[in-house]
C-alpha cells in the first residue's frame, strides 16, 4: 500500500526536476580581458541548435590594475555562423557578436552630470555597446570525468561603438590597435 502512495510522488519529483533543469544555464564561462573586465565569470544559454549563445558576465578589474576596482555587467549575443568537425573537436572559426555593457560607480555615469551643459557628451561611460569577432574550439575535455558535455576555448577581438566613432577623423592620433579589445575564455557546457 505504501508503495502505491509513493508512485505519484516519484513521478511528480521527476517532472519537477525536469522543469528546473530547463532553467539551469547551458554553460558557464570564464573570460580574461576582452573589454568586460580583467576576469569575468558568466552564465548563458544556447539557442537555434547551438548557433546563438546569450551570456551574462560579471566583470571585475582589481584595484591593483586600475586606479579603483571596477565592477560591471555585460550581456553578449554570439552568433556561430558556421562550424566543422575534426574528430571529436567542433570548430567555430568565425563568430560574430555584439554586447551591451554597464559599469558601476560614480565615475561611470549613465545620465549626464549637472556640471556639464546639455549635449556636452553624446555618450555615457557607464553604458556602452559594441561588436566583436572571434572563434571557438569545443572539445570533449572533462566530459568523461564531470557532468559536463565538454569544454570550449574561445577568443574574441572587438571594439565599442564609442571607440569606432572616435577613430573616424582621428586616424592621425588613434591607431586601430588603440580601439581593439582582445579577450580569451573557457566555457564548460552541460
Amino acid at each position: 500500500m505504501s508503495l502505491i502512495l509513493l508512485l505519484p510522488t516519484a513521478g511528480f519529483s521527476s517532472a519537477d526536476s525536469l522543469e528546473r533543469s530547463k532553467l539551469l544555464p547551458h554553460y558557464v564561462k570564464l573570460q580574461y580581458a576582452g573589454g568586460i573586465g580583467f576576469i569575468s565569470p558568466g552564465i548563458g544559454y544556447t539557442f537555434f541548435d547551438s548557433r546563438l549563445d546569450v551570456t551574462a558576465f560579471y566583470g571585475f578589474v582589481p584595484k591593483s590594475i586600475a586606479k579603483n576596482s571596477i565592477n560591471s555587467l555585460s550581456i553578449q549575443a554570439t552568433s556561430k555562423l558556421f562550424e566543422f568537425a575534426y574528430g571529436d573537436i567542433l570548430v567555430h572559426p568565425f563568430n560574430l557578436g555584439f554586447f551591451l555593457h554597464y559599469t558601476f560607480g560614480s565615475d561611470y555615469w549613465v545620465n549626464l552630470p549637472s556640471q556639464y551643459p546639455d549635449s556636452y557628451y553624446w555618450w555615457s561611460p557607464g553604458r556602452m555597446g559594441g561588436v566583436f569577432l572571434g572563434g571557438e574550439i569545443k572539445t570533449k575535455l572533462f566530459a568523461n570525468k564531470t557532468p559536463s558535455a565538454g569544454t570550449a576555448f574561445y577568443f574574441r577581438v572587438g571594439s565599442r561603438v564609442l571607440y569606432m566613432v572616435s577613430l573616424y577623423g582621428n586616424e592621425q592620433t588613434l591607431n586601430l590597435s588603440d580601439i581593439l579589445e582582445l579577450g580569451f575564455g573557457v566555457a564548460i557546457y552541460r
